[in-house]
């Protein structure tokens, strides 16, 4: 049997194969160790709350360098990276990574945040973030009902005030020196709706909150 001579052409197709293999190996493992420093968010902050220091996380991903420039780098502390009274222009879940264009001033919003009190226990998926359509049930009139011989023609029709509005904040009742049961939720409302929703928070009409399927962070109802 003859030794393969270095002339052979197998021989030299199997030194490239297995030279190239370990370049493309050493490539592979390069761009593995290549990674980003980004501030992340810790903990999930509503749409117009404060954001500070104590908001932020470091997070090590890849990205490519134009990805990388749309989030805030960690090459700056995170108080200087956000500057003084800085917001969230939009809600922000936990460990989501900070986006510049969703850093800014409170007159960046377009929209207010106003607290509406939920009786009773409050519906799943209404959380930080999360989508709700907010509706007002006017309060029956007492005299207009007992003067009614038709009850269902007296009762007030539901109306629809604002659709899909964020949910910035919900702070549950409850506890000894509690004087009622259920939350208080904050939500971004368009200014255009604010007359007609804090009429009806000043009101005593019934305000609800129905949370908007799938908008929950992480997918939830």
């Amino acid at each position: 049997m003859v030794a393969p001579s270095w002339r052979d052409p197998r021989l030299l197709v199997g030194v490239l194969l297995v030279t190239g293999s370990v370049v493309l190996g050493s490539v592979v493992v390069g761009q593995a160790r290549d990674t980003t420093t980004v501030w992340g968010l810790a903990h999930a902050v509503g749409a117009g709350q404060r954001l500070t220091s104590a908001d932020l996380t470091v997070v090590e991903v890849r990205l490519d360098a134009t990805t990388a420039a749309r989030y805030v780098p960690t090459d700056t502390p995170a108080d200087a990276a956000l500057g003084e009274r800085a917001v969230a222009l939009r809600g922000l879940g936990a460990g989501e990574l900070l986006p510049r264009a969703s850093v800014g001033r409170a007159d960046d919003l377009s929209a207010r945040p106003v607290t509406v009190p939920v009786e009773g226990a409050v519906p799943p998926g209404l959380v930080v973030g999360s989508l709700v359509d907010v509706w007002v049930v006017p309060a029956r009139d007492a005299g207009t009902l007992a003067g009614s011989t038709d009850g269902a023609q007296a009762a007030p029709a539901p109306e629809q005030l604002v659709a899909s509005a964020e949910v910035a904040s919900v702070v549950t009742g409850g506890g000894a020196l509690a004087t009622r049961s259920g939350a208080d939720v904050q939500v971004v409302v368009p200014q255009d709706a604010l007359p007609a929703v804090l009429q009806a928070v000043t009101a005593d009409d019934d305000l609800v909150l129905v949370p908007v399927p799938g908008s929950a962070p992480g997918g939830g109802a």
